[in-house]
């Protein structure tokens, strides 16, 4: 048994090669239940909450497990070999990411073009574990399930590789203060990086710079890393402490266990607190639970031996060593699989990429990531191309030694490694620069100012629940562009040729990634300022579920004299709260029927999803000329006799 890290890193304690060195139990069941909740949160949106918090639990992994290993070869060496070490995680970590990289790129491409827009700088950041930097440079979103990156996963990765180039080098500093002091350093640095992602989202609009900054989001693996110091020769078999000992911090365990199921469960996304507050509890909680396994708690009978006992069996160790590849595969084939087969169920789509992505990881660990962990990148590859005997590389550097290649399968590698980076690179050349989601946005854009309102913070107000009297007649108002103010999103954006070809003079106020809660604020703001008009639309089901307390708001807002037109969503399945949006959106018109009416996009654009772009929710110009005739027709049932 091989203990791992976050990325499934081999720490390269073999007992049998080791004599009293030992493996920590426990660790790859940990780390099984945090890729799997991950998983959760990717594949089924809505259940698994809190899922994404697993990518803490691996941090916290990753920064004990590198920080006990380095501190274990200085206190047996006296000294760091830092060269071996970096040398051993690129080999670990490359070639899985390449190789992911460079099929995924040829699979998107063969499937769906629209899927590279933008790739070439995403695919220098996969390759030189830049990507977090990458992203928060051009400002995509983590959250945006409705149009995700091929690659969007892999931040976490590039966190942990930067961490392994850096933490080292602090480590030797480190290791010249007194042991007893050691572990206040990570601890120090562990609250600053809290600190600086409580500091990045008091005033964002999208909590990406702060999830996915390798500067604010250090603190678990700096938790891990100030845990190793506290801990003694975790890798070297120790006498059990006493029982009482024994007992207290195996029940810890335990209860970290629980915490930490119980933030997949109960923590979302979305509320500002869980940055870095829910984060900090799922990193306790790990740090509970590895703290139990520690030899000294582990080697006598107890309730932590018994968890690292559970944790340590057959099928948690198999998922836990090959969490690293199901981690990289999961999130590109999912995407791949929801923009070619749109119409799938979460459930389907789930099962089919948890299949997929398990089979495809098993076979990157077999063959490509334990050979070349163990021989290096080119022995391997020359070990598959010059041997027609074995199916994988052979597993021994032994096996390479005093091998004598031709020419040719010296050379084969290289002639591999050009062929397949051609075939790349061509897809580099003919991806397009922007999405067809992105140009049609970007058209509506074009075809109008951009309104006056800028984006409010991500927080969703507590708003009081009103009720409003219902108003049984209201004067005629000609259906004209002079009379109708829209507030939207990027539907909407992309909609707006066509909205102002049939309602010319209309006041269309949309902007990208726009959402529900917004709006009562810039309703009221509207008001305030005399832009609203006789027909209200709001059109803002696409982003987060329109509660029906934002609704009354609305309502409230326009006035008793206004008429309020609310707009349905439409999307793929995996966007959960479109189906509740349209469900809240339609029961609040019955209670007003006089004042409300719904639009009806969902139900006007499904027998034409063809006029919507590759993400299966911005329409083209045909699909915003459905979207304008919906509205026109919705206008006009106001005085239409029942």
């Amino acid at each position: 048994m091989v203990a791992v890290n976050q990325a499934g890193e081999s720490t390269g304690l073999n007992p049998q090669k080791t004599g009293s060195l030992r493996p920590i139990r426990g660790l790859d069941g940990l780390r099984a239940l945090a890729a799997l909740a991950v998983l959760g949160y990717h594949l089924l949106p809505g259940q698994i909450v809190g899922g994404f918090l697993g990518v803490d639990v691996f941090f916290v992994l990753s920064g004990f497990l590198i920080t006990s290993l380095l501190v274990s070869e200085y206190d047996r060496k006296g000294a760091l070999d830092l060269k071996r070490f970096w040398i051993r995680r690129v080999r670990r970590l490359f070639p899985a990411a390449f190789l992911m990289a460079i099929v995924t790129v040829i699979v998107a491409g063969l499937f769906s073009i629209d899927l590279l827009a933008g790739i070439i700088p995403q695919f220098l950041g996969v390759i030189t574990f830049s990507y977090n930097w990458v992203e928060i440079f051009q400002g995509a979103s983590y959250f945006d399930i409705a149009s995700p990156h091929l690659w969007t996963n892999v931040w976490s990765l590039a966190v942990e590789q930067q961490f392994y180039l850096i933490w080292p080098l602090v480590t030797v500093i480190i290791l010249r203060l007194r042991k007893s002091a050691q572990w206040a350093v990570p601890f120090v640095l562990a609250i600053i990086s809290a600190g600086l992602m409580a500091w990045y989202v008091t005033d964002a609009n999208d909590f990406t710079r702060a999830y996915q900054g390798t500067d604010s989001h250090a603190f678990g693996l700096m938790a891990g890393s100030s845990l190793a110091f506290l801990s003694d020769k975790p890798f070297t078999s120790h006498a059990p402490s006493a029982w009482y000992n024994r007992f207290a911090r195996g029940f810890l365990s335990w209860v970290g266990l629980v915490v930490m199921l119980a933030t997949y469960y109960f923590i979302p996304d979305n509320q500002t607190w869980v940055y870095p507050a829910g984060m900090l509890i799922s990193v306790t909680a790990t740090v509970l639970v590895i703290q139990g396994f520690l030899p000294t708690v582990d080697s006598g009978s107890g309730p932590g031996k018994l968890l690292a006992g559970f944790l340590s069996l057959a099928p948690f160790r198999w998922l836990g060593e090959r969490s690293y590849g199901i981690y990289l595969w999961h999130w590109p084939i999912w995407v791949i699989v929801v923009t070619q087969f749109p119409r799938l169920s979460t459930w389907t789509v789930a099962v089919v990429v948890l299949l997929l992505s398990v089979l495809i990881a098993h076979l990157s660990f077999e063959f490509v990531e334990e050979p070349m962990r163990r021989n290096g990148i080119f022995p391997t590859i020359r070990g598959w191309l010059g041997d027609s005997v074995t199916l994988g590389a052979p597993t021994k550097l032994a096996e390479y030694q005093g091998r004598r290649f031709s020419f040719w399968q010296a050379l084969a590698p290289a002639l591999a490694l050009i062929t397949v980076l051609g075939v790349v690179l061509g897809f580099f050349f003919i991806a397009p620069e922007k999405s067809s989601a992105q140009k049609v946005v970007e058209a509506g854009q074009d075809s109008k100012p951009k309104g006056p309102f800028s984006l409010l913070r991500a927080d969703a107000p507590q708003l009081p629940f009103i009720a409003l009297p219902e108003l049984q007649e209201l004067d005629p108002v000609d259906i004209t562009g002079q009379n109708i103010y829209v507030l939207g999103d990027s539907v909407t954006v992309a909609s707006t040729p066509s909205l102002e070809a049939v309602f010319p003079g209309i006041y269309v106020d949309a902007a990208v990634s726009r959402h529900m809660y917004q709006a009562p604020e810039m309703i009221a703001a509207a008001a305030t300022t005399g832009q609203l008009r006789p027909y209200v639309v709001v059109s803002l089901a696409t982003n987060s579920e329109a509660e029906i307390q934002y609704l009354e708001t609305i309502l409230n807002e326009i006035g008793p004299t206004r008429r309020l037109i609310l707009v349905t969503g439409f999307g793929p399945e995996r966007i959960e709260w479109i189906a509740a949006s349209n469900k809240n959106i339609r029961d609040f018109a019955k209670k007003y029927p006089s004042r409300v009416r719904v639009a009806n996009w969902d139900e006007a654009i499904a027998p034409h999803t063809d006029y919507l772009a590759s993400d299966f929710i911005h329409p083209s110009v045909e699909g915003g000329d459905v979207f304008a005739g919906e509205l026109k027709t919705t206008l006009e049932s106001y005085y239409q006799k029942k």
